[in-house]
């Protein structure tokens, strides 16, 4: 016959598996969007001398020259689909867009401004009900409780990611302005970090540790950003108007209008990481549970 001891730590054993397994199964960020689109704007876009590297999407009026759009090479289309939808009306002056347009308003040819796949009328994309899901989806990821502090240390803002699948953190708009480094983010982890304010300029500074695809900046309050330099991050920000910036971001943005002359890089969210990470409980609270599970144990015996 076993002892009460050896059952008790089988016992321990299975719920240390339990714990793993519920741990290893945490739910991944996704903006619920296709991979293909960089760039949606609910508002409108003015932009010039810059591009989209994937397809774009603008819910109201859309302005572009010098700027090419769902290619890297400018000789072929990075995505299949539709390049750019339009849902108001397109001034498109110059430069080059891949995979055809869907403009719901007017559009006027400009020889200068090529549309590879031609301009065809109607609704392309769902803005509205989009708009309330993406809204509803920053506010719930902003609900969501955080892992740890973002810790100043001689003005460099640290997010620790170690040993987490998904590591969360809210900061203020004037952190924005920091250096930022992320320690620890291991390959397929994910960090959240939901900055709040309603005017958020991120400065030209270092982002260390921010690697593609894997970081995502929730602004839930802003209704005006400034992007400089360049941000390894994807951005979900559904009331925000960007204005005039310059570098490059590397990651799916979302916002209300994009007026900026920042580069957006086919970067996108995943939908799922293959190489999930976990946290285990750590070894005190792993020896409460054995203690737990031994005195319930022991109780049975001698009953």
């Amino acid at each position: 016959m076993q002892s009460s001891l050896t059952r008790s730590m089988r016992v321990l054993a299975l719920a240390t598996s339990f714990f793993a397994i519920t741990a290893a199964h945490a739910s991944p960020i996704s903006l619920g969007l296709d991979a293909s689109l960089n760039l949606l704007a609910f508002g409108n876009m003015n932009v010039g001398s810059s591009d989209v590297e994937g397809r774009v999407a603008v819910g109201g009026n859309a302005s572009i020259g010098s700027y090419s759009i769902n290619t890297k090479t400018g000789s072929s289309a990075l995505y299949g689909g539709t390049g750019l939808t339009v849902g108001g009306n397109l001034n498109f002056s110059s430069g080059s867009v891949w995979g055809g347009a869907i403009v719901g308003g007017s559009y006027t040819p400009n020889p200068s401004g090529t549309v590879m796949g031609g301009v065809t009328g109607g609704q392309g994309f769902a803005f509205a009900s989009e708009y309330q899901r993406l809204s509803s989806l920053s506010s719930s990821l902003d609900a969501q409780a955080n892992t740890g502090i973002a810790m100043d240390q001689w003005g460099t803002l640290h997010f620790n990611a170690a040993g987490l699948s998904l590591a969360i953190f809210d900061i203020g708009a004037s952190d924005a302005l920091k250096n930022m480094q992320i320690d620890g983010l291991a390959e397929g982890a994910q960090v959240l970090i939901n900055v709040h304010g309603s005017s958020v300029d991120f400065g030209n500074h270092g982002y260390t540790g921010f690697n593609k695809g894997q970081v995502l900046f929730n602004l839930p309050e802003a209704a005006s950003v400034l992007i400089n330099g360049g941000i390894n991050a994807s951005l979900l920000a559904t009331n925000a108007s960007v204005g005039q910036g310059w570098g490059q971001i590397n990651g799916q943005v979302v916002v209300k209008d994009w007026n900026t002359s920042v580069q957006v890089n086919d970067a996108p969210m995943p939908t799922s990481r293959p190489n999930q990470l976990q946290r285990l409980p750590e070894p005190a609270s792993l020896a409460l549970v054995g203690l737990g599970l031994l005195a319930a144990g022991l109780s049975r015996r001698r009953t």
